[in-house]
C-alpha cells in the first residue's frame, strides 16, 4: 500500500511540473534610426552667399551652382 501511495504521490508531483500555460512574446527591438538628413547642395550654396554677403554688394552669379532634386529626401524648410 505505501508503494503504491509513494507512485501515486510522484505521478501527481510529476504532473504539476511547471503549469506550462505561460506565453513569452519578445518585444521587437526599436527600429534603426533614421539617416541624417543631408541639405541640399543648391541650397546650402545659395544660403552660404546670402549669409557672407553684404547687403550692398553686387549679385552674384548662380547659374554655375547645379541645382539638384533629390528623390530620396523631403524638401528642407526654408528658416524663419
Amino acid at each position: 500500500m505505501k508503494k503504491l501511495s509513494l507512485i501515486l504521490v510522484v505521478l501527481l508531483l510529476a504532473g504539476c511540473g511547471s503549469g506550462g500555460n505561460e506565453t513569452y512574446t519578445q518585444t521587437a527591438p526599436p527600429p534603426p534610426a533614421p539617416p541624417p538628413s543631408t541639405l541640399d547642395t543648391f541650397y546650402a550654396y545659395v544660403r552660404a552667399l546670402i549669409a557672407t554677403s553684404p547687403d550692398d554688394a553686387e549679385p552674384i552669379a548662380i547659374e554655375a551652382v547645379v541645382a539638384t532634386m533629390p528623390e530620396d529626401t523631403e524638401p528642407v524648410p526654408e528658416p524663419i
